[in-house]
């Protein structure tokens, strides 16, 4: 009983004032062509952070093929490092458009909150790395050369908006197509020719040729999870690989992406499959189908680690809503069969067999302002936020009480 309470006056510190000075210090465009600087800012800020936290706080370095200078990966350690590692992860690049409060603006701050109200706790048997990565957007290499193909086609503006509405419209209804194929478990290939077959009677010859410059792209990749490290989840993928080489333990990942909206309206929320009604879930309905819970997806190798995440859900001052996905699946299963559920910086862990949790609020299945310029800190939910954080802290006091 006496630990219970202690956890609990832990995760009770977590400040939904905080979380909204980080949002508000760090919203904007973090992209590497678009905005340098921001990106630059944003990994500085994130260092001192953690480091006015009294963590031990470093840079985890890289280049990539197609963009000059290097890239930081920002890391933290609370206790022995020597210890098994429980992580709690997030990424800090946005898209090229977006100010990304939500994505990923949101798991940012609450990993910044769980760290400075774990920074004064003692573990017994692990430690706990926070981690925030970059380039989880895209890998710069596709990026030019697909913004390079737009400016041969006479495409874009000096802006990169596109120059007619058309245009517009189909990159859209090709990306929605693409991932609708992609979803029924259609290789690249097939998927990028079904959706060049949507647009392709609306477009011009030149336009044509854009859409067949990223056929030709998507055509390099072989297998079903090629993509992850090559098109994007690039900060992750060289972080996992480093510490693997380094022979770093990690027991466990709590990867906290666009965690931040909600929504008590009918008919809010979407779901990949209509079987996903049957998730267990708690104070929630989905009769209903609002978006006012947040979703802990593990594979095969994370069922005990989605238990342990969302008992702490349930506790008395948290009581957050969530609906759990614990896939019967490994990474290969879930590559060829669920790829969207790969879409974040837990993926590489999947990769590995490390236990890892993506815990989200399902971003594009809810979140109207997904990747769009409306991305911006008016619209998040700072009590629903603080809940999740709470339940981050929770999770690794547990976790680390009860070390298989």
């Amino acid at each position: 009983m006496g630990e219970l309470m202690h956890h609990n006056s832990i995760y009770e510190q977590v400040s939904s004032e905080k979380l909204y000075a980080h949002i508000l210090k760090t919203e904007g465009i973090k992209h590497y062509k678009i905005n340098p600087q921001a990106l630059d800012n944003c990994a500085d800020y994130l260092a001192a952070e953690f480091a006015s936290y009294g963590l031990a706080t470093k840079s985890h370095e890289f280049t990539v093929d197609g963009a000059p200078g290097s890239f930081r990966n920002i890391e933290a350690v609370l206790g022995d490092q020597s210890k098994p590692a429980i992580l709690i992860t997030s990424h800090y690049d946005t898209i090229d458009s977006s100010p990304g409060a939500n994505d990923n603006g949101s798991g940012m701050a609450a990993m910044l909150e769980a760290a400075r109200v774990l920074a004064g706790s003692s573990l017994k048997k692990h430690c706990v790395r926070f981690v925030c990565f970059t380039l989880e957007e895209l890998h710069p290499r596709p990026y030019e050369a697909s913004y390079q193909k737009l400016r041969e086609c006479a495409l874009v503006d000096d802006q990169r908006r596109y120059k007619t509405n058309r245009m517009h419209q189909a990159v859209k209804e090709f990306y929605r197509a693409f991932r609708m194929s992609l979803s029924k478990g259609s290789g690249y290939g097939a998927a990028t020719a079904s959706a060049f077959a949507v647009v392709q009677p609306g477009l011009e010859t030149h336009e044509q040729e854009y859409f067949r410059h990223i056929a030709g792209q998507f055509a390099e990749l072989k297998g079903p999870a090629d993509w992850i490290g090559k098109t994007a989840i690039v900060g992750s993928t060289l972080y996992v690989e480093k510490a693997l080489e380094e022979k770093i333990a990690m027991e466990a990942v709590l990867n906290l992406e666009t965690i931040g909206y909600t929504s008590k309206l009918k008919n809010s929320q979407r779901l990949p499959s209509p079987l996903f009604k049957l998730l267990p879930h708690y104070r929630t309905s989905f009769r209903k189908m609002a978006g006012d819970f947040i979703c802990v997806v593990g594979d095969k190798n994370s069922r005990r680690l989605a238990k342990v995440f969302c008992r702490q859900c349930r506790l008395p001052g948290i009581e957050l809503p969530y609906a759990r996905i614990a896939l019967p699946l490994d990474f290969d299963g879930i590559a060829r069969r669920i790829r969207t559920i790969l879409r974040s910086d837990h993926a590489p862990f999947w990769r590995t067999g490390i236990p890892a949790l993506m815990i989200t609020d399902t971003a594009d299945y809810r979140f109207p302002f997904y990747h769009t310029e409306a991305d911006t800190i008016d619209k998040l939910d700072f009590g629903f936020i603080r809940k999740v954080c709470q339940a981050s802290v929770a999770a690794v006091l547990e976790l680390d009480a009860r070390h298989r």
